[in-house]
């Protein structure tokens, strides 16, 4: 268990938190190593918030914005009156068993936004003003500079993604989509590791700001629907080939 010298999870002196992501996404990278390390395991007790606080080096803020991330994820589950444990991964459907935790939590997420993505691109096909289409043509144009690494890709899904909700104008598809992306940015090197076809990341978000441009709701849908369809299946697909 965590108190055992073995475990190479509570002794973080020597790794303190890189410079660079908020803190909280930071707390979250090293939790997620610990849980892949097997450092911490399915059912196991998250050592307590002062212990962590004190190994990281960060506020009770923070560290609590980590937990939540965690808990969106999966990967972390809280018991009231018990503590927060890590998750074991569920086995509901057949073609997700033995995937493992964190590649569970990313499809779930895919699977979310499946429902989600053509719902926004639909109210901002309806709803955009002038200043949101030239935001989202502005966007496009900046991610064509920005493909060639993961980290870069994540931030200009982000920022084109983002641009779409604002379109709407409707504050809970900006804030779903800040807290959808809190989670991807989480896990950007899988998702984007995986999805190597730059240019139809590219031409899906181009097409979708055409259909919105053109006032064409249906179009505006099918486009945001095919464009989160093909990245779940890519995922799955890339997943699944992992695991071979």
């Amino acid at each position: 268990m965590l108190g055992e010298p073995e475990r190479g999870f509570i002794h973080m002196n020597d790794s303190r938190l890189e410079r660079g992501a908020r803190i909280y996404e930071r707390v979250v990278e090293k939790l997620k190593h610990s849980i892949a390390s097997g450092d911490l395991l399915p059912g196991d007790p998250l050592p307590s918030e002062r212990r962590l606080m004190e190994d990281f080096g960060v506020s009770r803020s923070s560290l609590r914005e980590a937990f939540r991330v965690m808990e969106l994820l999966g990967l972390i589950e809280s018991i009231p009156g018990k503590g927060r444990f890590v998750r074991h991964a569920g086995s509901g459907e057949d073609d997700k068993e033995n995937i493992k935790l964190e590649d569970s939590a990313v499809l779930e997420l895919m699977e979310a936004r499946r429902t989600l993505d053509p719902a926004i691109a639909a109210e901002s096909a309806m709803r955009a003003t002038p200043s949101d289409l030239t935001k989202m043509l502005r966007v496009i144009t900046e991610t064509e500079k920005r493909l060639n690494t993961p980290s870069q890709r994540a931030q200009a899904d982000f920022d084109f993604h983002l641009a779409l909700a604002e379109a709407t104008h409707n504050f809970v598809f900006v804030n779903i989509t800040r807290m959808n992306f809190d989670l991807i940015q989480a896990t950007h090197d899988k998702i984007y590791g995986l999805l190597e076809d730059k240019e139809a990341f590219l031409q899906e978000h181009r097409s979708m700001y055409e259909a919105i441009l053109d006032r064409n709701v249906e179009l505006a849908r099918d486009m945001a629907s095919r464009h989160i369809d093909r990245i779940y299946k890519t995922l799955h697909q890339g997943i699944a080939a992992q695991r071979l």
